[in-house]
């Protein structure tokens, strides 16, 4: 991952096909398995799936279970566990494409081992999303109900 492919995937429209965004997305997870990325680039893939998780969620489907998990181990694998920043965008990821794992994960992680801000922004997390984590539409659901 480099500077100009995350300026190309930037640049992708709003909204795109589903299959679109998960060809986008499986060339992200090809991208991490070319050696140990730097934390410059950990820090560009976590942006460039942000981006493609705002995009995926614009399609209003739920993505495989399968490529939810493998999108969890990513998003975890990027993660700073020391950045506030990271761990913020990893919870909107989260969020915009059900990764139960990573929240799942982001929990597991020893709090005395993390500062304070971040430990409490996954804690956070975890009270809001609850049982919906996995279903990145349930709240819209849940408002429509109330209506």
């Amino acid at each position: 991952m480099d500077q100009d492919e995350l300026q190309r995937i930037t640049t992708l429209p709003d909204y795109l096909p589903s299959p679109q965004v998960e060809k986008e997305l499986a060339s992200l997870l090809r991208s991490f398995r070319n050696g140990v990325p730097t934390p410059a680039e950990k820090w560009m893939m976590m942006q460039a799936l942000s981006q493609l998780a705002d995009r995926q969620w614009q399609t209003y489907e739920i993505l495989p279970h399968a490529a939810r998990k493998r999108l969890s181990a990513f998003a975890i694998g990027v993660w700073d566990r020391g950045d506030l920043a990271s761990t913020a965008l990893m919870l909107a990821i989260i969020r915009s494409l059900g990764l139960a794992d990573a929240l799942a994960y982001a929990v597991s992680v020893d709090p005395a081992t993390l500062e304070t801000a971040i430990a409490a922004r996954i804690r956070h997390a975890y009270a809001a999303f609850g049982d919906t984590v996995g279903n990145p539409y349930a709240l819209i659901k849940q408002r429509q109900q109330q209506r």
